[in-house]
């Protein structure tokens, strides 16, 4: 089953960085446990300086290691000596690797925490890592960056796209609505969380596309959510909250 059909014949529990609550974000350890209770997690990655692709949120190093430094600015062989809390950075092939039947959001870091974009490659070497390890029907690219999701739609004209949007999205390019969705090849919509615009998230939703929002921890959110026949949810807390839909 790709991943489209997967998503469209469940409701999906989305392990946020595989499991936080519990372990290392985006570490092997936290998507392992993650797939004890769900199929499908949500990652993030950058380009390391020699064009390896790595699963890590920030763009700096010094929350989760203590070192201040970029990782766009540091080769991979570098990379690989850092620990995070114990814990190996993973590049995404590694990922791949071990858990070929599974599903993954894999989010395009190319917006900084400042709100300006980062112009590398990172959307063509992801797409080289997805395509040559056969897991096209397995991945949706996803980013709050629109340039970096039509350029993955150029690259791939099969690959699943999906938008993620919050408050500091609509600072930087507005509203959207399902023209803007349309123009970016997107089906899934991906949206902050906030119980006052699931009309509208609804009304997406009626128009054709996906919509699973982020970041879901409250058991009466999901509960909320479930019932509104929205797509699903993202969470930190996969382990508790998967058990609400079943």
């Amino acid at each position: 089953m790709n991943i489209r059909d997967y998503i469209k014949s469940n409701f999906v529990v989305v392990g946020h960085r595989g499991l936080p609550s519990e372990y290392v974000e985006n570490t092997i350890e936290s998507f392992e446990n993650a797939f004890k209770f769900t199929d499908i997690v949500e990652l993030d990655v950058h380009l390391s300086s020699d064009n390896e692709v790595y699963i890590i949120h920030d763009f700096n190093l010094n929350r989760l290691a203590s070192i201040d430094k970029d990782i766009e600015n540091i080769e991979s062989a570098e990379i690989d000596r850092i620990m995070v809390r114990g814990q190996n950075i993973p590049k995404l092939r590694d990922l791949f690797k071990l858990f070929r039947d599974k599903y993954f959001l894999v989010e395009l870091k190319t917006v900084h925490d400042d709100g300006y974009l980062v112009k590398n490659e990172l959307t063509k070497y992801t797409l080289q890592v997805v395509e040559s390890m056969g897991m096209e029907d397995h991945v949706c690219i996803i980013s709050f960056d629109p340039y970096a999701l039509r350029r993955a739609g150029e690259l791939s004209r099969t690959i699943m796209l999906g938008f993620d949007y919050d408050q500091h999205s609509e600072k930087y390019i507005g509203k959207i609505d399902c023209k803007d969705l349309k123009s970016m090849g997107v089906s899934l919509f991906l949206p902050e969380y906030k119980k006052e615009y699931m009309k509208k998230f609804k009304e997406i939703q009626d128009d054709g596309y996906f919509v699973v929002p982020w970041t879901v921890d409250r058991e009466e959110d999901g509960m909320f959510i479930a019932n509104s026949g929205l797509n699903g949810y993202i969470t930190n807390m996969v382990d508790r909250m998967s058990k609400l839909s079943r």
